[in-house]
């Protein structure tokens, strides 16, 4: 398995991966539910030379095989609502009157975002690879602690989250759907070792 940076080759299998991740939030960031029109979108943002959440630069890929089976998106959470501006753009398009999307991050962390693997390459560790790879590079840029958000109904990716140090730090809803927010940090901001509980803001 080769973990690696995303490459425009890898946008369909990207695409799929965000549509397996976000659930029932795909159609509102798309505006459809059929997995072909909204894989479109998808890679129309994936693509896209205005950086947004879903970005080539700020995702990381598993191969196996020559097979994109896996993909993760990670950067600062105080850059959410600028990256969400060109989602934003394509929501309110559509007849909404939305001024920003909800806030997913703990302010200040590294924000792990969109994880999913393809079902048929499941537990063979390239969820763990993926979260490595994208808390080494928060760590590069300096960052002490990670956040994320993962849907409550999704009780093996939660206890993956566990398994890699994360804690619960909160809970968010987002339309109809019930996340909790967790997160980590490291005493040194370089590298993985140390990773312990983080401490939620004005705690």
């Amino acid at each position: 398995m080769i973990i690696r940076k995303a490459e425009a080759r890898d946008a369909p299998a990207m695409a799929r991966c965000i549509y397996m991740a976000e659930g029932e939030m795909t159609p509102f960031f798309t505006g459809h539910r059929e997995p072909e029109k909204a894989g479109r979108v998808l890679r129309e943002f994936i693509l896209s030379d205005v950086s947004n959440r879903y970005s080539i630069d700020n995702a990381f890929v598993a191969e196996i095989d020559g097979r994109t089976v896996g993909s993760a998106f990670a950067f600062p959470a105080d850059s959410q609502p600028e990256l969400d501006l060109l989602i934003l753009a394509s929501v309110n398009a559509r007849g909404e009157n939305i001024k920003e999307l909800f806030f997913e991050g703990e302010p200040g962390t590294w924000y792990l975002s969109t994880m999913a693997v393809d079902p048929a390459f499941r537990g063979k560790g390239a969820g763990s690879a993926l979260m490595k790879a994208a808390e080494e590079e928060g760590a590069r840029r300096g960052f002490a602690r990670s956040s994320l958000l993962v849907d409550l109904r999704k009780e093996k990716a939660k206890a993956l989250y566990e398994r890699l140090g994360y804690a619960m730090i909160g809970n968010a809803e987002i339309g109809p759907v019930r996340y909790c927010r967790m997160g980590k940090q490291s005493g040194s901001g370089q590298g993985g070792a140390g990773w312990g509980v983080i401490t939620p803001r004005g705690a």
